[in-house]
C-alpha cells in the first residue's frame, strides 16, 4: 500500500482537504483524504462517508477533530474519486475498510455517516480488534418505521425503477439536484454556506459525467436493504450488540432517512451506547454541528469519559 502521508491540511473551513491515491495490498484502490494532528502522537481516525457522499462530506469535521487525532478520510469504491471495484456492497466495503485500517497498523477511532454507520457497526463487531471506539452518525441501520424520504429511497431500490429514476433526476441541473437533496439531508438547509454548495454542485457535475455512478449507488443501495431481510441473528443489530469498544450514535431530530425515532431502538439494543440526539438537525450532523459534533466525539469517545456516564 502506498504511503499514508499527505500534505498540510488546508486551512479554510470548507476546502477541500489533500489526498493521494491508495492501492490497497488486494489492488483495491482508495482515494484517500488527510489531516495532520496538531501534534505527534495523536490516534488514527477514519472517516466512512454514507450513501452517496464522499470524504468531502468531513471537510467540516476533520479541522475540528484536529487537536484529537490523525484522520484519514477514504472515498469508498466507486464514489467520490476512488475508482470502482468488482462489488460495490455494504460487505464488500467492510472488507475494503478492514484492509485499510489492517495497513494503518493501529486500532483507529471509526466515526461513519449513514451507510458508512452500517458498515462501521460491522467493522466492529467483526474485527474489535482494529476499532479502538465508534462515532456513528445517523447510521443506516434496518428500522421499519421509515420516515418518508427514506421510503422513497427504498422505491430506489427497485430493479429497473432506480435506473429510470436517476435517470430522470440527472435530466435535472446539478445545481437544483444539490438543492432538493440539501433540503432531505439537513434540517436546516440555510447554515450550507456559499462555497460548501459550490464544492457539492461540482461534485455532483463531476460524478454524472462517470459512466458508472448510477450503477455503483444503486448496488450500495440495493445491499443496505437486503440487511433488512436477514435472520435477525444474523442481523445489522446483532452486531452492534456484540460491539465491545465504546459507542457513540449521534441522531438528529430532524433527520428525514434515518429519523430520530432509532434512540429507542438503540437504547434498548445496546444499552451502554451513548445516544444523543441533536434538535435542528439532520441526517448529516457533521455537516450542520461540525464543532458540536467534534465536542461529543471528543468528550464521549478519544478522551476516555464513560459512556455510561450522564
Amino acid at each position: 500500500m502506498s504511503d499514508h502521508a499527505a500534505d498540510d491540511p488546508a486551512a479554510a473551513g470548507l476546502q477541500p482537504l489533500p489526498g493521494r491515491q491508495v492501492v490497497l495490498p488486494s489492488g483495491t484502490t482508495l482515494f484517500v483524504r488527510h489531516a495532520d494532528g496538531q501534534r505527534p502522537g495523536l490516534p488514527p481516525a477514519v472517516l466512512i462517508h454514507g450513501l452517496g457522499g464522499s470524504s468531502l462530506n468531513w471537510m467540516g469535521l476533520m479541522p475540528e477533530l484536529a487537536d484529537t487525532a490523525e484522520q484519514w478520510a477514504p472515498d469508498l469504491p466507486g464514489f467520490g474519486e476512488s475508482p470502482p471495484a468488482r462489488l460495490h456492497t455494504v460487505d464488500a466495503f467492510v472488507d475494503v475498510i478492514v484492509e485499510y485500517i489492517e495497513d494503518i497498523g493501529r486500532a483507529a477511532h471509526v466515526v461513519a455517516n449513514s451507510m458508512g454507520g452500517l458498515i462501521a457497526v460491522l467493522i466492529a463487531a467483526r474485527r474489535p480488534d482494529l476499532v479502538a471506539s465508534l462515532a456513528l452518525i445517523s447510521p443506516a441501520m434496518p428500522h421499519i418505521r421509515q420516515p418518508s424520504a427514506a421510503r422513497g429511497m427504498a422505491v430506489l431500490a427497485v430493479p429497473k425503477v432506480g435506473e429510470r429514476l436517476l435517470a430522470r433526476i440527472n435530466d435535472v441541473a446539478p445545481e437544483d439536484q444539490v438543492r432538493r437533496l440539501a433540503d432531505v439531508l439537513f434540517g436546516d438547509p440555510n447554515v450550507i454556506d456559499p462555497d460548501g454548495f459550490e464544492l457539492a454542485v461540482a461534485e455532483r457535475a463531476r460524478r454524472m459525467e462517470q459512466g458508472y455512478g448510477d450503477a455503483v449507488l444503486l448496488e450500495s443501495l440495493r445491499s443496505i436493504v437486503r440487511y433488512y431481510a436477514v435472520p435477525p441473528w444474523r442481523s445489522a443489530w446483532a452486531a452492534a450488540r456484540e460491539v465491545s469498544c465504546p459507542m457513540l450514535v449521534i441522531l438528529g431530530v430532524r433527520d428525514a432517512l434515518v429519523g430520530s425515532s432509532t434512540a429507542k431502538r438503540w437504547r434498548r439494543a445496546v444499552p451502554r451506547a451513548r445516544v444523543v440526539t441533536l434538535p435542528s438537525t439532520g441526517h448529516v450532523a457533521m455537516m450542520e454541528q461540525p464543532a458540536e459534533v467534534a465536542d461529543l466525539i471528543r468528550t464521549y469517545l478519544i478522551t476516555g469519559k464513560d459512556l455510561t456516564a450522564g
